[in-house]
């Protein structure tokens, strides 16, 4: 059986798990791990046991594919080197750092015959891809990815480090031209937003509510869509869903809440999550998403498909980004603006009314 020669270029801790990963995939031939830093480099060959390089431009020639883990700061560059050889790739997310890097990614690949395979990897999370099906045609999402400060990815923001991660999800499930951004963010290390928020507003009347913050004490990712026909709750992180799909009688208006007697009021309460709006739990066999990414990527080089996640479509996310990311700018300019030029405004004539008495009385 012929073996996908394959280097995984990037030796930190995604760069790393990706290797290990590979190793037990027989299609493939893991030629080596590349990385800069000699650091690095001698940690993947103690902890991988296999040939290691300071430069992608030594193993080009040597193999068909490569997984780009690198920092999202050299993503373009190393990923058009090694497209101009005909390599095939596997890029982390997100795919660049600007739209128009992407775009040029995205143009090579297609020129050069190449899967360009980007690597959102919660398109392959078992909890969505059990519920996924249910969420088509959404008209509201809410999502929500937190954690604490991990030092890693601080090349870029929040918008690009985990809400790409979400707003790829929503891209995918409303296919529709997003119209309206408003976003707000914060800096807390710097030089990047680390906490953000986005308001989306679509041209087929879909909003989408994305927060992400990598400096929070709480480590969450869930995300919640509501369509038509069904509600859809997800918690990525437990690989565990929520269904609710309505009965037929609320979906045809058949039942008038004002119009009722008390006893049908008190069937109803007792009824709402068991026969109108029935609650299925779903949980699902945990499988390694990355795995499960990699295998595809191997079939798709061979087999010449096209992959659940195409650089056409992650070239989208980073255009939806490079909008929230300026929003987010022009709303911190305006704060600044506004607290250069607040005017020096006099001490109140009384204290708060919120005071205590005895502490108005001691001030007066």
């Amino acid at each position: 059986m012929k073996k996908l020669r394959l280097a995984v270029i990037g030796a930190g801790h995604l760069g790393r798990i990706h290797a290990r990963l590979l190793r037990s995939l027989e299609q493939v031939d893991l030629v080596g791990v590349v990385d800069p830093a000699a650091e690095a480099r001698q940690a993947a060959a103690d902890e991988l046991q296999v040939p290691v390089f300071a430069h992608h431009g030594e193993v080009a020639r040597a193999i068909d594919a490569a997984i780009v883990a690198a920092t999202t700061d050299q993503h373009h560059e190393i990923s058009r080197d090694l497209l101009c050889q005909n390599v095939h790739l596997l890029v982390e997310k997100p795919i660049t750092a600007s739209l128009a890097e992407a775009d040029d990614l995205v143009d090579l690949a297609r020129s050069k015959g190449c899967v360009l395979q980007v690597g959102h990897v919660e398109r392959f999370n078992p909890a969505w891809c059990e519920v996924a099906p249910f969420a088509r045609r959404p008209r509201y999402i809410e999502a929500v990815r937190t954690s604490g400060y991990t030092f890693r990815s601080t090349d870029v923001g929040v918008v690009l480090d985990l809400m790409i991660h979400d707003l790829d999800l929503a891209l995918f499930l409303v296919r529709s031209q997003v119209v309206d951004v408003d976003a707000v963010g914060a800096t807390i290390f710097g030089p990047h937003e680390d906490m953000a928020h986005a308001h989306l507003r679509f041209a087929n009347g879909c909003v989408v509510n994305l927060n992400a913050s990598r400096t929070s004490f709480l480590a969450q990712r869930t995300m919640q869509i509501f369509t038509d026909r069904a509600y859809v709750g997800i918690d990525f992180a437990a690989a565990h869903a929520r269904l609710i799909r309505p009965g037929a009688d609320l979906l045809r208006g058949q039942i008038d809440v004002h119009g009722l007697a008390r006893s049908e009021k008190d069937r109803v309460r007792e009824s709402l999550f068991t026969d109108l709006l029935p609650l299925e739990e779903i949980s699902v066999e945990k499988r390694n998403a990355i795995l499960d990414e990699q295998r595809e990527f191997v079939d798709c080089v061979f087999s010449g498909r096209s992959p659940r996640v195409t650089g056409e479509q992650a070239r989208d996310c980073v255009a939806v980004a490079e909008k929230i990311q300026a929003s987010i700018a022009a709303k911190n300019r305006k704060s600044r603006l506004h607290a250069r030029h607040a005017p020096d405004l006099p001490p109140p004539a009384a204290p708060p009314h919120w005071q205590h008495p005895a502490s108005r009385r001691k001030a007066g």
